[in-house]
């Protein structure tokens, strides 16, 4: 397995270049001497480093005695604590050893048993008066340091990876009884084998060892989703008589099918294990497993989904499954309460990857988020989002800004945005004048001006890859695999945005003209970016999964849109007239010299308020001249209507000796009906004098034809650019198919672009298509 995507990058603390690593396997023994009351661990950590060479950072909150790294001693002073930013009793060790990327290591280290280093921990307790053993991981999300590192030579959350432990009770004539959610094996007396899986992170093991004689235990099944059996493996302290542990159990099986049904599958396997009180104590969630007091039950199951099933990458991160959880879980149900945006900030997750607990408004204010947010969407709305996001997971980790960008995704509510950025992320409001502006290039020449005038289809700010390898280079899609949006976002504004969501949009159809709202949604996708200053830019990116690709062939357009706090979209703008908007309708197509291609196209916009006048230009931008370029439909009546369009929609409508009457579009300034002119023999009326639309470029340049066989095109004119004059009513949008045949360019390099642009009747241009043709080797072409 390789480093995590989540793993934080290179950082420099005390001067060291300290890097992630991926820890391939732990290795360890627990010995617990009941003769001195004492514990011993030899532990080994087997890792790899990550992508950058470094010193390697990990942790362990036990004080070592003894380390080699790659049968080489260290010195203990070599593996110190450094404070990497995470706040109080976050810090992290640091291997003084330069290592290179991508090298395998072995580390080695002994050490007693104790309290681990780190807030609230529980020591290794014996009895006072015999070797009775009880031992707890006892592990925290509410205080830094307390998974396994507390015991275990770890990583940050974001790692996953098996731990193999031996564990024994050595001069003890107690038996013991050992709970956990691993694999366990008896070796002997007092002996065990346990292994976590590969898939665990280093929040996930449970492991108690209580005496025998001072605990009941119990064993059973639950059925859940009717279908899938679950073993129930439950412990309590024999003195807790009020708790009956059949009761406890028929409790849990009743969440957990009640979970299994509303959230989703179960992750971990066919097995469920607790230890359960009946009073208040120290409660948690592990993978298919607590410990819990029978009031905080419920909530620690659902934590086997949303926490242990869904596992957060960061300290910070545990901010979503608590208030989620307790969303769920609380007396009374889930609720709906709007947001009041006068109320102060709160910072639940600050995005630092190296803070290491849960904030401990989680409970309260974090589930007020997840109020809010139903407020405008509905309570079911809301619960069916989150669980088609528990669904869907890829991942085992999440991290805050991606549920965010999901609940944005599917919800299509942009002001989703702003709850995130004042009571998650804690921004407060902005002073007097200050005011981000993030915009997208509708060009490489264009500094976020509106209206852009030129050609804007081709943004270079927003992009796609085939794999997730930051390239900035467009490719096509490619399908039965995942693909990777980008998108570049500028900042002119005075100020810095704190947070800001770009949302994609694939249409599996090339158009000529797209207008916001309407064409943007629903969204793709939607990635989170922050802390983007006055006069930088910032490339954020976002999985597209492979399940959503368009098939072989398609050809698609790119839409992109940015949105920060006090930098919206107002409605019907086309990509031109806001700055916050950007599209790429670049198709490349690889073909043989005197190849057809075709590619399915799209006229106009459904969201179109008025009727429009407007011209199709073809332009042959330094391709061979004599290039074949046509427009076609499978139904030849499609194509002559389109042929005669232009006529249909600005005709005469009457005409005798004295005068003429030209019946006009709906427009602007006649939106509430016709428009009339009447000419008599003293007037004068020049068309078309301001735009594209002039007496010459009015001119038909193409062609209608039809072939004996009843097929039927419209075939441009050759040379550098020509014109076909259409008529789109409002709300008309226009599907038909570019057929092109490919040419080489005889001496020039053999790829060039072909466009398709739209004018309006005032001479703006309002989209297009572009395509690349790349000419490969082939008949009469040489490689």
């Amino acid at each position: 397995m390789s480093i995590s995507r989540y793993a934080p990058g290179p950082i420099t603390v005390d001067g060291l270049y300290a890097v992630a690593i991926h820890i391939n396997q732990v290795s360890a023994s627990f010995i617990f001497d009941g003769a001195t009351k004492t514990a011993q661990c030899a532990a080994e950590m087997q890792f790899t480093v990550g992508s950058d060479s470094g010193y390697p950072y990990f942790d362990l909150r036990q004080n070592i005695s003894a380390a080699n790294l790659d049968g080489l001693a260290i010195a203990i002073g070599d593996l110190a604590h450094h404070d990497f930013g995470g706040g109080v009793d976050a810090e992290l060790r640091i291997l003084k050893r330069w290592l290179i990327a991508g090298s395998t290591h072995t580390l080695h280290l002994t050490y007693p048993l104790q309290r681990p280093d780190a807030p609230n921990a529980r020591a290794v307790v014996w009895e006072a008066d015999s070797p009775r053993l009880s031992f707890d991981f006892h592990l925290s999300d509410l205080n830094p340091a307390r998974y396994l590192e507390s015991w275990l030579p770890s990583n940050l959350l974001f790692d996953q990876f098996p731990v193999q432990l031996e564990v024994q009770v050595t001069h003890s004539d107690i038996a013991h009884h050992l709970l956990t959610n691993g694999t366990e094996a008896t070796i002997g007396y007092n002996h065990w084998q346990v292994n976590f899986d590969s898939d665990f992170t280093p929040c996930s093991p449970l492991l108690l060892i209580e005496a025998a004689d001072r605990v009941e235990t119990y064993s059973g099944n639950a059925t859940i989703g009717g279908v899938i059996t679950i073993n129930l493996e439950l412990m309590k302290r024999a003195t807790d008589l009020s708790l009956n542990l059949a009761t406890a159990a028929a409790t849990l099986a009743g969440y957990l099918d009640e979970f299994y049904t509303e959230v989703g599958s179960y992750m971990h396997g066919n097995r469920f294990v607790a230890y359960l009180t009946s009073g208040s104590t120290h409660s948690m969630e592990y993978d298919g497993g607590t410990t819990s007091s029978m009031s905080a039950l419920e909530h620690e199951v659902f934590h086997s989904w949303w926490a242990r099933g869904m596992v957060p990458a960061r300290g910070e991160d545990g901010w979503l499954d608590e208030a989620w959880t307790t969303y769920n879980t609380r007396t009374g149900g889930p609720d709906a309460i709007p947001f009041d945006m006068s109320d102060a900030p709160v910072a639940l997750c600050e995005n630092n990857p190296f803070a290491r607990k849960t904030h401990g408004s989680s409970y309260s204010l974090g589930a007020r988020v997840f109020s809010g947010l139903a407020a405008d969407i509905g309570i079911a709305q809301l619960l069916s989002h989150m669980a088609g996001i528990y669904q869907d997971r890829i991942h085992r980790h999440f991290i805050t800004p991606e549920i965010e960008a999901e609940l944005i995704r599917r919800s299509g509510q942009l002001q989703f945005a702003d709850y995130f950025d004042r009571f998650v992320y804690g921004f407060g409001s902005l002073a007097p004048g200050a005011q981000p502006d993030l915009y997208f290039r509708d060009a490489p020449d264009d500094s976020g001006d509106v209206p852009y005038s030129g050609v804007f289809w081709l943004s270079p700010d927003i992009w796609v890859r085939n794999s997730d390898d930051d390239g900035s280079v467009h490719q096509n899609p490619e399908s039965g695999q995942d693909n990777w949006l980008y998108a570049r976002v500028h900042n002119r504004g005075n100020v810095t945005a704190r947070s800001f969501v770009v949302g994609f949009k694939i249409n599996i159809w090339a158009g000529t003209q797209f207008i916001y709202p309407g064409d943007w949604f629903p969204l793709t996708a939607v990635a989170v970016g922050f802390d983007l200053p006055p006069g930088e830019s910032r490339i954020v990116k976002v999985r597209w999964p492979s399940e959503d690709i368009p098939p072989v062939d398609s050809h698609g357009c790119l839409l992109g849109l940015v949105y920060t706090s006090g930098d919206t979209i107002a409605a019907n703008p086309h990509t031109w007239g806001h700055n916050n908007l950007a599209q790429r309708n670049l198709t490349i197509v690889d073909l043989v010299a005197d190849e057809w291609t075709e590619m399915p196209f799209r006229i106009g916009s459904r969201f179109s308020r008025l009727p429009q006048l407007n011209s199709l230009e073809l332009w042959r931008r330094k391709a061979p001249r004599g290039l074949e370029a046509m427009i076609t439909h499978q139904r030849p009546e499609a194509v002559l209507e389109l042929y005669e369009s232009y006529k249909q929609l600005s005709r005469v409508t009457t005409r005798d000796h004295q005068s003429i009457k030209i019946q006009l579009p709906r427009t602007t300034q006649f939106a509430a009906g016709k428009a009339v002119l009447t000419l008599t023999g003293q007037s004068r009326l020049l068309l078309n004098s301001t735009g594209a639309l002039t007496p010459r470029a009015n001119r038909l340049q193409a062609d209608f034809v039809k072939t004996p066989s009843g097929k039927a095109f419209i075939r441009f004119d050759s040379g550098r650019r020509a014109l076909l004059p259409v008529g789109l009513r409002a709300g008309a949008y226009r599907s038909f198919v570019l057929r092109i045949k490919a040419l080489s360019a005889k001496g020039r390099t053999d790829s060039y672009t072909l466009d398709l642009a739209q004018r309006n009747e005032q001479g703006r241009i309002v989209g297009g298509i572009t395509i690349q043709i790349n000419i490969k080797p082939g008949k009469g072409v040489r490689a």
